[in-house]
C-alpha cells in the first residue's frame, strides 16, 4: 500500500469533485441537465425540473423557512465551528507561495471570482496581513507576499484545519481513507 493518505489532500479531492459537479457548472456525469428558463412572464412550471416550483401566483404557505440544526444542539452546538473565511483561506494560498504569487492565480486555486479576491487582499493588505511587491521577471505584474503577521496567522489557520479534518475523518482507517480517494481519483478523471 501506498504511504497514507493525507487528510487535506483527501478533502481537497472531494471538494473538486463537489466543486466540479455541483449544478449549473455545465454538462457532466453527476450534473442534472436542467432545461433552459422559461421566458419572462410564462407562468407555467418548468417541464422535467429537477427542482419542481409551484407557479407564479399560486398560494404559498407563509412564514419562516425552517433550517436545519447544525451539530446535535444546532448552531449553539459548542462543537460547532464556522468553516474557515474566504481571507483565511487566501493567507494559506499566498502562504503555500512563498516565492509570491499573482491574483490571477489565486482567483484560478480560491475558485472565486477576480472581484471578490481583489476586494479580499485589498482588506487583507489594509490589516497587515499581505504585501505587494512587484515582480522582477515583469516589471508591469504584481506579485503577492505574506507579511509575518500573515504567516503568523496562515499556519494558525492551517493547524485548525488540519485539527477539523483529524476529526472530521478520526471514524475511518487508513485503509478506508485510501480507499476513498482512490475513489475521487477515479471520480475526477475526465
Amino acid at each position: 500500500m501506498a504511504d497514507r493518505i493525507d487528510d487535506m489532500e483527501l478533502m481537497k479531492k472531494i471538494l473538486l469533485f463537489t466543486r466540479k459537479n455541483r449544478p449549473g457548472m455545465g454538462p457532466g456525469p453527476f450534473r442534472p441537465q436542467v432545461p433552459p428558463m422559461p421566458p419572462f412572464g410564462d407562468r407555467r412550471p418548468i417541464p422535467h425540473s429537477p427542482f419542481p416550483m409551484q407557479p407564479f401566483g399560486e398560494h404559498r404557505p407563509h412564514g419562516p423557512i425552517p433550517m436545519p440544526p447544525i451539530g446535535p444542539r444546532g448552531l449553539n452546538d459548542p462543537g460547532f465551528r464556522k468553516p474557515p473565511l474566504s481571507r483565511e483561506h487566501l493567507l494559506v494560498i499566498i502562504g503555500e507561495n512563498p516565492d509570491g504569487i499573482r491574483q490571477k492565480d489565486i482567483v484560478e486555486k480560491a475558485g472565486i471570482g477576480q472581484s471578490s479576491v481583489s476586494e479580499l487582499i485589498n482588506k487583507l493588505e489594509d490589516d497587515g496581513y499581505v504585501e505587494r511587491k512587484v515582480d522582477p521577471s515583469d516589471k508591469r505584474a504584481t506579485l503577492l507576499f505574506l507579511t509575518e503577521k500573515g504567516q503568523a496567522r496562515a499556519l494558525e489557520v492551517e493547524d485548525e484545519r488540519k485539527e477539523f479534518l483529524a476529526d472530521a475523518f478520526a471514524k475511518i482507517s487508513d485503509e478506508e481513507k485510501q480507499t476513498l480517494s482512490d475513489i475521487m481519483d477515479k471520480l475526477l478523471e475526465e
